[in-house]
Formats: C-alpha cells, sequence, structure tokens
C-alpha cells in the first residue's frame, strides 16, 4: 500500500520501521477531516452518499493521492521518503469502514504513521467522513463501482454555521467566490506589501487559492493615487477578533524558542509536507512559501491561523492540529528565523483614519473593479463570531468584539 516504509514523524526520537501498523494506513496524506466518533451517521441510520464524498476528496486529497486515487497528485513528489497510498489498490478492499475512518480521523499521529497524514478532526463532521470512506470504496479497480453522475458546488449538503461550511460562505444558499475574503486586510497584511501586490499582483499558492485552480489576480494598472485610496480603505476592514495580546511577551529571536518551533515544524507537524519554507526550499506546493508569507502577514494573525484555519475560512484545506497556544509562539519564534528578518513581526497598531474622502474613493474602486467578482468582504470568519478561542471570548468581553 506505502511505497516506503520510513518517513518524518513516524517515530519522533527514533523513526524506527512500523511496518505492521502500515497495513492500515489508507489515506495517510489526503488533505480530510473528521471528528472523534466513530461512524455516528451509520449508527443513525443514514446512508453515506459517495457524491459528496468525491467532491470532499477531489477538494482536499486529490493533491496527493491524484484525481484517480493513485497516489499520484501534485503533492505527492514533495513528501521525501513517503509516498501516497494507492486508493486503487485491491488491498483497500481489506480494510472495514472503522479502518478506513480512524485514518482519516485522527491522522498519522493517532497510529503511529507518518505525520504527513494530518488529522482533520476538527473540521469534517462525522456524516462527511462517513460520504469520504464511502467515495474511497467507489475508487478500487478490482470492486469499485464508478460514480456517473458529476458533483457540483450546489449539490453539496449545508450542515449549519456549527458544522464545515466546505466551499460555502456563511449564507446557506452563496457559493465561496474564487479569490480569499478581503474583510479583514487590515488585520492581516502589512500595508507595505500590500501595496506593492496590487500594484503588480504575483501568484501566492502554487496551485491557487482554490486547489488545482492556481488562480491569479489579474493586473490593474492602477495609479499611485488608486493605490494609496484603495489600501488605505483595505487596511480599515480590520478583525476584532484578532488580538496582539496573544503575544505578550513573546520574543521571536529567543533561540531556546527557535530550537522548539523548528522541532514541531519539521518533526511534530510535518509542515513541509504542505509548505516550502524558502523558494528555492524543498516541501510541498499545497500552501504558500512561508519566508515570503511572513513578509506580508502580520504575526498576531498568523497566530490565530494556526490555532484554528476554518475559524477564519472555513473551506481552507490546511489542517487543523489543535495546536496549543505555547507551541503556536514555538513555531512563529522559527517560522520569523528562516525569514532572516525578526524586526517583521510586527503587531497591528494604531493607525489614524484616512481622509474620509480617500476612503470613499478606495471604496469606490472596490466596486468599479469588480473585486466582489472574485472576492467577498465578510467579517463572519471571526474568532469571536465562531466562538473559537478564549483569547477572543477574553477580548471580546473586554473591547465589546473578526481573519
Amino acid at each position: 500500500m506505502l511505497a516506503c516504509t520510513y518517513g518524518k514523524g513516524l517515530d519522533l526520537h527514533g523513526r524506527e520501521k512500523t511496518v505492521f501498523r502500515l497495513v492500515r494506513l489508507v489515506v495517510p496524506i489526503c488533505l480530510v477531516v473528521s471528528v472523534v466518533i466513530s461512524l455516528p451517521s451509520l449508527a443513525q441510520g443514514e446512508e453515506p452518499d459517495p457524491r459528496q464524498g468525491k467532491h470532499l476528496y477531489e477538494y482536499y486529497c486529490a493533491v496527493c493521492h491524484g484525481v484517480s486515487g493513485k497516489g499520484d497528485g501534485l503533492n505527492a513528489d514533495s513528501l521525501g521518503d513517503v509516498h501516497p497510498t494507492d486508493l486503487t489498490d485491491s488491498a483497500i478492499d481489506k480494510l472495514d469502514d472503522e479502518e478506513i475512518y480512524e485514518t482519516i480521523e485522527g491522522g498519522g499521529a493517532a497510529i503511529d504513521i507518518s505525520y504527513y497524514m494530518p488529522p482533520w478532526g476538527s473540521v469534517f463532521s462525522p456524516e462527511q467522513i462517513n460520504d469520504l470512506v464511502a467515495y474511497i470504496r467507489t475508487l478500487s479497480e478490482e470492486n469499485g463501482t464508478k460514480l456517473s453522475d458529476v458533483v457540483r458546488f450546489v449539490d453539496l449538503k449545508k450542515t449549519g454555521d456549527e458544522k464545515c461550511l466546505v466551499c460555502h460562505s456563511k449564507e446557506a444558499t452563496s457559493l465561496r467566490p474564487i479569490g480569499p475574503n478581503i474583510g479583514h486586510e487590515g488585520s492581516k497584511l502589512n500595508k507595505e506589501w500590500l501595496t506593492r501586490f496590487l500594484k503588480q499582483p504575483e501568484r501566492l499558492r502554487p496551485i491557487g487559492y482554490m486547489p488545482f485552480s492556481k488562480a491569479k489576480m489579474p493586473n490593474f494598472y492602477f495609479t499611485d493615487a488608486e493605490l494609496d485610496a484603495l489600501v488605505a480603505y483595505l487596511m480599515t476592514l480590520k478583525d476584532a477578533g484578532i488580538n496582539s495580546s496573544v503575544l505578550t511577551g513573546w520574543d521571536p529571536t529567543d533561540s531556546a524558542e527557535i530550537e522548539k518551533g523548528e522541532f514541531l515544524f519539521i518533526e511534530q507537524y510535518a509542515c513541509d509536507g504542505c509548505h516550502k519554507r524558502s523558494a528555492d526550499g524543498e516541501g510541498g506546493v499545497v500552501g504558500p512559501e512561508l519566508s515570503y508569507a511572513l513578509e506580508r502577514i502580520r504575526p498576531e494573525w498568523l497566530f490565530y491561523w494556526i490555532k484554528n484555519p476554518q475559524a477564519i475560512r472555513p473551506d481552507s484545506p490546511m489542517p487543523n492540529f489543535n495546536i496549543p497556544d505555547d507551541e503556536i509562539r514555538s513555531l512563529l519564534a522559527y517560522l520569523y528565523s528562516i525569514s532572516g528578518n525578526a524586526s517583521a513581526a510586527r503587531t497591528v497598531a494604531n493607525e489614524a483614519m484616512p481622509d474620509p474622502e480617500q476612503l470613499k474613493k478606495g471604496k469606490k474602486l472596490v466596486e468599479t473593479k469588480n473585486c466582489m467578482g472574485c472576492h467577498m468582504i465578510d467579517s463572519f470568519n471571526s474568532q469571536i463570531d465562531r466562538g473559537n478561542t478564549a483569547h477572543a471570548d477574553e477580548d471580546a468581553s473586554e473591547e465589546g468584539n473578526e481573519g
């Protein structure tokens, strides 16, 4: 089933062989999620829907396992000595549904195999995992049954605000745009970087904001005056749920924290399965290159993003590892160390409000350039609104109310 029995995270200290466990590995790299309940929707008498599972698979898993399930996805060659499972192999037929469910649910750490299979238990509902298991069953070249129906976004079940809002916005009838929500740029981005980017956009994610889309923002050839107005307006779009107090006392130059963060990044969470640390370095192609990400993104926003990506972007393909706060700070220290510029670790400052006429001009540009054709401006992806962190709850009680 697996091309190699060694790999990052097989054992945090010795990296010993775990061949006897590998027969249980069904989706070692698949970017999907579950919760800690075994097959609950089956127990409730609901039949899993492989058509729903197909969409989830193509959005989250195909980047490593390949569209056909043969383990040949775009990211498959970026994982060192670990290789994604061939889900079309007849060996998959020998596994029962509970084994497949457990592997998706807990990831590699839960069953002592490669950490390149992340735990996604904080994103998908149990029903969605069962749908995914049902779809995996169709991939077997020997016993699988192919699905004839095309899966469309509108076919997806909507599970409510408390469940996964995969590819859907807060409104039950709306699809998420192909570009990111720009409703919190003032809490997320460094102003200088945003100005440079809008002047000459470039692709930030090798496979696109939506997986496999390879989407890239067009160049609108803004004048300097237009850029000033547009950036001024976007920087007023802030998320009150992102609070710099989470980094109180944090020292990005602390060598012990950097060393701890390096271990967490490489060994415990295998972040390089999806990210490169530098433009010419090794690593996955799923997420942005990290040294450049640190140049554009504020550290407190990164803290909340690592803590719960789906609280900020519900359809994010980044795993939620439920990382403790102290480990997040260590990871940030390491990330800023590889960027070579710890001074870039700036927090949100109180900035003077721009001229109202300039803001009006910037808002008008968003409308006339049809930015909302690819983006949305919405504060629903808020740490406070989604009740994501204790920090956010405390901040809300102190300040009154978004990522």
